[in-house]
């Protein structure tokens, strides 16, 4: 088994998208991005079924990637949801950790409700603890890749 590299997992937990799907490869270690209608069209082929001419080469390299994923699905992980990070709790630990009353009090402010993280980004550039909030939420996100890593013994 393969050593997953921390940095890059915390890395893709970072920037993960609708639409698409993430797995860690348990044996080579690999983190794997494949959007999630490549995923389904390879789903519906056969082992033996050529990729229809219909699609563009790039599709068609991007079928093929996912017809590979799905050779090895016993080997796959998948990667947690942006839901299941919960960056909003990161966002309220973050706040807290502000030592200035009146930046923390309007941080606070910026997450109730609907439109929470833009609010909330902008209130920290606002105050300038933009810089602070990324590095919280890097060492968060690697903390989480660790721990992810430990639940499905994965070396790292």
């Amino acid at each position: 088994m393969a050593k997953i590299d921390l940095k890059e997992l915390a890395e893709q937990l970072d920037f993960m998208f609708d639409g698409w799907s993430y797995f860690v490869n348990r044996k080579t270690g690999e983190i794997i991005s494949i959007d999630d209608t490549h995923l389904g069209i390879a789903e519906e082929l056969d082992e033996s079924d050529e990729i229809p001419d219909e699609f563009s080469e790039w599709e068609s390299d991007a079928i093929e990637q996912a017809r590979e994923l799905l050779d090895n699905w016993d080997d796959m992980i998948r990667l947690p949801s942006k839901e299941e990070l919960r960056e909003y709790d990161m966002m309220e630990d973050f706040t807290e950790s502000v030592k200035d009353a009146h930046i923390r009090d309007c941080l606070e402010i910026s997450i109730q409700g609907r439109g929470a993280f833009r609010r909330f980004k902008d209130t920290a550039i606002r105050f300038g603890v933009i810089d602070s909030w990324y590095e919280f939420k890097s060492q968060a996100l690697m903390e989480y890749a660790k721990e992810w890593c430990e639940m499905h013994d994965l070396e790292f």
